[in-house]
């Protein structure tokens, strides 16, 4: 039995660290804060249990101890459970004070550090924490106040005094009138430079400069106030071409979380939505069946990995066909390798591919999705060769662990689009009872997805003019132009 306290980082999941990502992965349950992003959830494994233990400004939340006793009460039942904490545990993050309630019980822990706003957050936004010439020392304060809410006195004494360093100071936001005018009144010039950095390190990362006897008294939470050094420094990193989106990717898992990651590479803050999830079904005599084929073809990755876990391969004679990249890589990771492959992945590209390859004497067996398109199996038969499908598997409207959090979230910052990879999904969306936001953009991964959404949603639809990662780029640039636009209308 081990309690793991695991730094979150203060941005996206590429952000975590290895090590934290290993034991998300192994974890049986994870006791998580309103600061990490909800993705970060999807690492864990099946069955593993979830616990909200987030604590926002204005709303109820859990007080540190009850978190504690929560954690001694996982802990005693043995298993693997993960802390999980936006940032840094022992950076304000209280880590120290769940550290001391395990040992007091005797209970193993361990700690993985995590990227903090004061690092990460400040180096995105272009202010490195020290400086040669600017910034010869960097120190950490908080503004949150224990007790009667007053900022102790010798502290920000102290913290007035320094010169020469950069002073960053986490949980200011709200307080910042007060603590600002402490620091003058304790001899800081009010001509000081300040920073004010808003969610850190996310793609809507925002940065607001200004003096220190000048500035707004309050701030929107989470934000990072810095305070000379280097807080005047005019660094300008590059953010990516979609830097400032935030966009929820609703198609299954894996896809959604490799396509929410590679716009966050972009910029963006991606979100993955898997919302629908395998459920296998039997079907007997399978396996004869399969070994006799002249073909197999497999229309999904998730329908590649279970065939290459269901089936010995050494009965397949006969030649694999697959849809895409991602199903012929699921398949080539058991060691299987597709003979022919649909480019782009859709239905009517494997449709077109099998009508060329397949003879008339050909047993064609489709392992599939039950609900897969007819396309293939039709352009087969009209090849005059026999078509059998295996359905393999349903997908189940699911929502992802953590789901509270992600509508908290959008809330805060808003949501610029959502990404339909298939008619199912938008199907999905609404019959688990989910909305959109007024100003979010459904986009669709082709026409037939297009027009489901246009009906269930009832709202247009931007249609991606190609059904591949660079098309769906290209779609969310269009909107970032537009929301860009109307801003400076």
């Amino acid at each position: 039995m081990t309690v793991h306290l695991v730094g979150a980082g203060c941005a996206g999941p590429l952000w975590m660290t290895l090590e934290g990502k290993r034991l998300l992965e192994r974890a049986d349950a994870v006791v998580y804060d309103s600061l990490i992003h909800p993705d970060l959830l999807q690492l864990a494994p099946p069955g593993c249990e979830f616990f909200a233990a987030g604590k926002r400004k204005g709303m109820q939340g859990m007080k540190q101890h009850e978190i504690n006793a929560l954690l001694v009460r996982l802990g005693k039942t043995g298993g693997r459970i993960v802390r999980l904490k936006g940032g840094d545990p022992f950076i304000f993050g209280r880590g120290g004070e769940e550290a001391q309630a395990l040992e007091s019980e005797g209970i193993p822990w361990t700690y993985t550090p995590g990227i903090t706003a004061a690092i990460g957050g400040l180096g995105r936004a272009g202010i490195p924490p020290t400086h040669r010439g600017l910034a010869d020392s960097f120190t950490l304060a908080t503004g949150h106040a224990e007790g009667d809410g007053t900022p102790r006195n010798e502290t920000w004494q102290g913290l007035a005094s320094a010169t020469g360093g950069t002073l960053a100071v986490y949980m200011g936001a709200s307080s910042w009138g007060t603590l600002s005018r402490m620091l003058v009144e304790k001899g800081m010039s009010p001509e000081t430079p300040c920073t004010a950095v808003t969610r850190g390190g996310w793609g809507c990362s925002g940065t607001q400069h200004f003096n220190l006897g000048k500035g707004p008294s309050t701030f929107q939470s989470p934000s990072i106030l810095v305070v000379g050094g280097t807080a005047g420094l005019d660094l300008s990193p590059g953010r990516g071409p979609l830097a400032g989106l935030k966009a929820g990717v609703v198609r299954p898992a894996p896809e959604s979380w490799e396509t929410a990651r590679l716009l966050e590479e972009l910029g963006a803050d991606g979100y993955s939505l898997p919302l629908l999830a395998p459920e296998e079904l039997p079907f007997p005599g399978e396996e004869k069946l399969l070994s006799r084929a002249s073909w197999v073809v497999l229309t999904s990755p998730r329908g590649a990995a279970l065939f290459s876990r269901r089936i010995d391969p050494r009965r397949i004679s006969g030649k694999i066909a697959s849809i895409g990249p991602g199903t012929t890589e699921a398949l080539s990771r058991s060691g299987l390798r597709a003979d022919c492959e649909a480019r782009p992945a859709t239905s009517e590209a494997l449709a077109a591919l099998l009508s060329e390859r397949a003879g008339s004497s050909d047993l064609v067996v489709f392992f599939r999705n039950e609900a897969g398109s007819p396309l293939p199996e039709e352009a087969v038969r009209s090849a005059g060769a026999h078509a059998v499908n295996i359905p393999a598997y349903r997908m189940i409207p699911s929502l992802p662990p953590g789901w509270d959090s992600y509508g908290e979230l959008w809330d805060e910052t808003g949501l610029d689009a959502v990404v339909f990879g298939s008619a199912a999904l938008v199907d999905a969306w609404c019959r688990l009872g989910l909305t959109l936001q007024e100003e979010t953009v459904p986009v669709a991964w082709g026409t037939a997805c297009a027009r489901t959404a246009k009906r269930l949603l009832g709202r247009d639809v931007l249609v991606m003019k190609e059904p591949t990662f660079e098309g769906l780029v290209d779609a969310l640039i269009e909107i970032r132009k537009r929301k860009t636009q109307e801003e400076e209308k």
